[in-house]
Formats: structure tokens, sequence, C-alpha cells
């Protein structure tokens, strides 16, 4: 099938370049200009583009642009750069003229343009489904090794633990599992399994990430199963100049070091971007400061009720490191305004350290090739075609002279058509058809065997998004889905926005669903090799169904916007894992029903005066229990908090953010292998980073920065696996040079 793929999309790819030599012959008329800062400074790396059109481009290190357009015709050019306001003018090409934009700053982010909770390009205030933004200037503050680092600091509600057995990150968000968000990279699934059910979050190189756009709640009506408790969109950088080069290094005192290079030009029809990088982390081992107190409660022989309290003695627990090599390309050719086609393809490596060297070693992989070709039929209808092969593999290395053995394979297929229609300025519909296919090689089918299932999933989805007037609009759609298992599945979705002045309403209703994953269905596997008990798959389960209700008010108010959101889900059939009949081994079944209620507060100033407050509190409400006893590990409260402040003196500009984070304690339950429960109390945890950066002429840029700043660290890290273990104070340094920047490009 992608061989077949790939040759319809080189074919369109020699007779768009056939038809455009004849286009050659036709007049071309100039745009060109500068843009600047408030200050009259060149704004370099600007983004330039014709509205309605597939035609733009990015200014040089003086803030200058050119293109050349067909047509005569009057035209309007949309300008943005990160951290102001954006503008556009209507222009007539061809006018022997510069035209100079001034941007003034922005006082919050709510004209950025996104396009994660409809699929098409909307200002952020215009959504009306809440969208968080994580943007570059925030990456930046929190300079991250990993998306793990980033989100932590970014989104309270979420959290990182790591997985029993093989010790990877394993995401929990809003109360649901990893398996229950959907990762993507610009706008495409990202496949594979690091951990149990959760993606291989290493995948993400952070020096290759614009922004990120995250959608809570169910989003199943777009983005299908899988989107239960949201998407998670990561958008990576394009070649926004004439000539785009960086250049970075990063060490940390903790056994960590990174080095990045990027390289790329943005010239008149043609753009490419080509980033490298290596990352490593070491293993670390990390040692119970106190024995957990485990209390047990069970019946004795005369039926009373009875409790043990057991001081465990100290253990230790071990995080795992990496060694990961990545690469990424990016290509795009625009034929004309209507007309632009591109060619995305990643490789990653990633050998995964273990803190005792075994015999064998866990390596992932992964290559993809995304083609896609974008045609404007005109201003009003727009198609848009794209193809994703995605091959991500796990084998275990021998130390000795075996060869590698392939244990695990996920290899998919997306192709998709997607159709936006612009009509009558109030109406934007939104349609496409999908076919997905799946062909896994798991280590838990068949114990290893080398056995393979597939599956394929053929789409249907609509959306209408209707502004019935400036201040009230409406977004409504739905989703079909033939799974070649389950056959025929629809998810409704609607949401409503209103702004008052300064507020913003926004509520809705989402059903998500979810189809049981191969592993879900056919797995046999003996856990740990002994034999000591069994986990199997079950062929019978029942997708899983969920219905949301949300609501949420925000407030902007010049240097102020904040909001406040709550939800409510409630879910059928979710998909769990417990004992079979016997006691004795382990089963995927559909469990009771389950509930998920949360809040969450969000709060920003940003100061003319440089500085930027931020606060965000999220609380959630996870009822998971087995006979009266919640089972749940999730914190109900957790709270994230930025201060940064940034000038500029002279040519150089000065910032600091203190980046921070604290979670509630909890009491969690579970079932010894005597039959009674356990209870498990967690302490609160509190952790922060602060970075000290300095920006200098010719492209010179140094963050240094302390990471646990004060030296939080947990009492118990061999009982919960729910977070990750905090190791001490990291001291970290980071240098970066932008060559197009040192060389005046």
């Amino acid at each position: 099938m992608r061989h077949d793929l790939l040759i319809l999309f080189f074919i369109l790819l020699s007779s768009a370049l056939m038809a455009d030599e004849h286009s050659n012959e036709a007049p071309s008329f100039k745009v060109q200009g500068i843009v600047t800062d408030e200050k009259g400074e060149g704004l370099p790396g600007a983004s330039v583009w014709v509205k309605g059109t597939v035609v733009g481009a990015g200014t040089n290190a003086k803030g200058e642009f050119s293109f050349k357009l067909s047509s005569k015709n009057r035209c309007v050019l949309r300008v943005s750069f990160t951290g102001y306001e954006p503008q556009e003018r209507e222009v007539t090409p061809g006018v022997d003229s510069l035209y100079h934009f001034v941007l003034e700053p922005s006082n919050n982010a709510l004209n950025e343009v996104v396009i994660t909770g409809t699929r098409t390009l909307k200002p952020l205030k215009d959504v009306p489904v809440l969208t968080r933004v994580i943007s570059s200037e925030d990456i930046a503050q929190v300079n991250p090794l990993d998306l793990q680092s980033l989100l932590e600091y970014e989104m309270p509600g979420l959290q990182f633990g790591l997985a029993h057995g093989s010790g990877l990150p394993e995401l929990k968000f809003q109360g649901s599992a990893g398996g229950y968000v959907l990762f993507m990279i610009d706008g495409e699934r990202v496949a594979g399994e690091g951990s149990s059910n959760n993606i291989d979050y290493n995948l993400i190189d952070m020096d290759n990430v614009e922004r990120i756009e995250i959608v809570k709640g169910p989003m199943s009506t777009l983005y299908g199963s899988q989107a239960m408790g949201g998407v998670v969109n990561i958008i990576t950088k394009d070649a926004n100049r004439p000539f785009t080069g960086n250049v970075s290094v990063r060490y940390g005192n903790n056994d960590e070091s990174k080095y990045s290079l990027s390289l790329g030009t943005k010239q008149g029809r043609f753009s490419a971007l080509t980033s490298l990088s290596y990352r490593k982390r070491d293993a670390y081992a990390l040692k119970d400061k106190e024995g957990q107190i485990e209390y047990s409660y069970y019946k004795d022989i005369y039926g009373r009720d009875s409790v043990v309290a057991d001081t465990s003695e100290k253990g230790m627990s071990s995080v795992n490191g990496f060694e990961i090599w990545q690469a990424n390309q990016k290509l795009s050719y625009t034929f004309n305004e209507n007309f632009r086609i591109s060619l995305n393809g990643t490789y990653y490596n990633n050998d995964v350290l273990e803190y005792v060297e075994q015999k064998e070693q866990d390596r992932f992989s992964n290559y993809s090739i995304n083609p896609r070709v974008y045609y404007a039929i005109n201003d009003s209808h727009i198609l848009d075609f794209s193809y994703v092969f995605e091959n991500y593999e796990k084998r275990y290395v021998y130390t000795t002279s075996l060869p590698s053995k392939k244990v695990f394979g996920d290899l998919t297929n997306t192709v998709r058509l997607n159709y936006t229609g612009y009509i009558h300025e109030k109406h934007t519909l939104t349609a496409g058809i999908e076919v997905n296919t799946q062909k896994l090689q798991h280590y838990w089918f068949d114990n290893g065997s080398g056995k393979k299932f597939d599956a394929q999933t053929y789409v249907l989805y609509l959306q209408e998004d209707y502004k019935v007037s400036d201040s009230f609009s409406v977004l409504a759609g739905v989703r079909s889905d033939c799974h070649s298992k389950y056959g025929f599945h629809a998810s409704p979705k609607i949401s409503l926005m209103y702004k008052y002045g300064v507020l913003t309403l926004r509520g809705g209703y989402g059903m998500g669903f979810r189809i049981p994953s191969l592993k879900e269905l056919h797995s046999e596997y003996d856990m740990g090799g002994q034999g000591f008990f069994m986990i199997y798959g079950n062929e019978d389960l029942e997708p899983e169904i969920s219905h949301q209700g949300t609501f949420s008010a925000e407030v902007t108010k010049g240097i102020f916007n904040g909001s406040v959101s709550g939800y409510y889900t409630r879910f059928f059939d979710e998909i769990a894992l417990g004992l079979t009949s016997d006691g004795k081994d382990q089963q995927y079944y559909n469990a009771d029903d389950a509930t998920r209620t949360g809040v969450d507060v969000m709060a920003q100033f940003r100061f003319k005066s440089g500085l930027t407050l931020k606060g965000a509190y999220a609380y959630i409400d996870v009822h998971s229990e087995v006979d009266g006893y919640n089972m749940a590990s999730d914190r109900p409260h957790s709270l994230t908090f930025t201060a940064n402040y940034s000038k500029t003196f002279g040519k150089v500009g000065l910032s600091v953010a203190l980046n921070g984070r604290w979670m509630s304690s909890v009491e969690t339950w579970y079932k010894n292998s005597a039959g009674g429960y356990v209870k498990n109390e967690y302490e609160s945890r509190t952790f922060c980073s602060l970075n000290f950066g300095a920006r200098f002429p010719k492209g010179f840029r140094f963050i240094a920065g302390i990471d646990n700043l004060f030296d939080f660290k947990d009492k118990n890290v061999t009982a919960d696996q729910s977070v990750t273990p905090q190791r001490g104070i990291g001291f970290i340094g980071t240098l970066s040079v932008n060559i197009a920047d040192l060389l005046k490009l």
C-alpha cells in the first residue's frame, strides 16, 4: 500500500513540475518590504504570507522580506511574530515601493493562530474549544531536556510516573492513563509504544519544537480512537528565513548532555530544514530516605476487622537513561498561489541505559515519511491530502556476540483527504475521509514468538463551525469509524462560545471512544518469564465509551488573561487489567462504569515592564473503587507557577525565569497476595527550576539553570511509582548560536 501511495505522490510532483515550467513563462509581480518592532529594529524570522493562498516568506536578519505572485490583483498580507500583535494590510503586487510593517508587543497570545481544536487555522481567542498553547517563549523559559520536563512545569493535572517492569515514563492526564491521550506531531498521530500503552516520549526533540497545542477532553470526532482524554499536538519548526541555522550545546552535572544542529532555507518557492540531535542521560538509582508505612486491613479467622501497620525495609529504585540519535527533514515547494507539496521524514534511535547493566539492552528505533499535497481550489475551498508511513521497533541488543532480536514492531499507514470550505463568511465546513492500518508484532503475543496481528479503520468525518454573530458561534461535528473487528461507531461533539465584552464563555458535550488495542485483545505473556503468572488478552472486549460535559469562563483585559473551566466525564466499559477467576493470572476486562470530575484555573499577567506572572491549578476527583477502596493514585490537587522577567540593556537581552510545581498528597490502596487491602500514603511534592538567560549580539545565547532548586527528594521512591522521583539539585548550562544572525543573513 505505501509503495503505491509514494508512487502516486511522485507522479503528482512530476506533473506539477512539468506544469510549472509553462507557468514560469507568465509574468510575476514582486511583493517586498520590511518588518520592525516598535523601536524600529528589524524582526528576523517574522512570518509574512498572503491570506487565502499558500505563498509567503520569512524575514532575514534585517527584517526584510520578498516574494513573487503571478497575479497583480489586490491581496491581504498577514504579518506575525511571536510576542507581537499580528497585522494585516491590503496591498497591490508589483507596486514599486516597500511595505513597512511595525509590530507592537502583545499583552497576551490570544491572537496566535492554532489548528488542533478545529482542524482549521483560527486565532486562539476565536476557538470554541478551550485550547492551551505552550509557545516557543514558554519552552525557552523552562529550558527542558525532554518533553516530560516541559509538560510537568506547564500542565497541572498531569503527572509522569515509571511503568512497572520497563521503568519507562508513564503518563496520567486528568485522571486518564497515557493510552487515552492522543499525541501528534504536526497533526499526525505518533505510533509505537514506549511503556505500557504510552508513546515513547523521547521521540520528541525539544530543540525542534515551535509550540505545543493542548486540547483537553474527548476529541474523537476529529481524531478518532485514543483521543478520549485529550490531544497534544506538537508543532515542529519550519525554515522561516532565507537562511536558517542554529547550533546548541547543553550540559548538566546530573550526567546529561545534548548537542543539536539545524540548517535550512526559505528561498522563493522552495524551503528545507534539516535537524540533527544527540541526547544522553545516564541511568541513576535512588534509595528510600525512610520506609513506607503500609496499613493492611483484613478479616481474621473469627471474622473480626483487623489491621497491621508495617514499615517496609528501605529499598532502591532506578530510573533508566537514554542515548538518542535523531534526524528530521522537512522539504516544501510552492508551485503557485494555490498549490504546495511537502515531504517530511524522521529517523530516531534510542539505546535505553540501565543502572545495572543487563545481558540485553532495549533499543527503540523509528522512521517515518509524510508526503502532503495542499491545493486551494480558490479562496473558499481547500483540499489537503496526506499520507503517513511509520515503522516503530524495539529490539534486544545483547552484550555478547549474539545478533539483536526484534521483539516489537508497529507498522502504521494513514491516508487522509481533508476538505475545508469557507462559505458566506459565517460557515467553515470541514470534511474528510481517512484510512488507518496497523500491523503489530508484540513480545506479549504468544510469549514473544513473533506473532503479528493487524487492524484497519475506515473513517468519515464532518464538522461545521458556524459564526452566528460576532459574539456567538457554534462548532458541531460527527465522526463515523468502521473498524475491521468492531464495525461502525459514531462520535458526535458540539461546542458553544459566547463573548460579552472581556468575558468569553465556552461549553459543550463530546463523546469519546477507544477501541481495544491489539495488545489488549491478543496478549499471552509470561510476566517475568518465570511462570509466576500469565497476562491474557480478551477478544470479547467492548470499546470504551465516554460522555463529557465542559464549561469554561475566560476573562481578558489588558495585561490580564484568566480562565476557570470544569468538566465531568463518565466512562462505560472501561478497560482494566485484573485477576482471572482462579486468582492465579491476569486478564483484560471491561470494568464497571467510572467517572472523572475536575476543575482547572489559570491566570496570567504580562506587564509592560517585562515581567510575566502565570499560575495554573487543577483539581481532579477520580473514583476507581474495588469493594469500596480507592485504587487510584492520582493526586487531587496540583499547581504550576511561573515568574519571568526580561529586559534589554543596549544590545544585550537578559532574563530570569522561576518555574515551579506542587502536587498534593494522596492515599491509595491495593490488594495483596493474602487478599487483604493495603493503604499507602504518598506525600506532597514541590520542585522548582531557576533559569538565567542572556542574549548577545550576533546570535549568541547562554542559559544557566538550576533544576530542583530547593533539593526536594521523595522520602520513599520504591513505593510510589506514579511519579518520577526527584534526584536532587541539578546545574545546567546551554549555549546556542543562531548562525543566520552571526552571518547577518
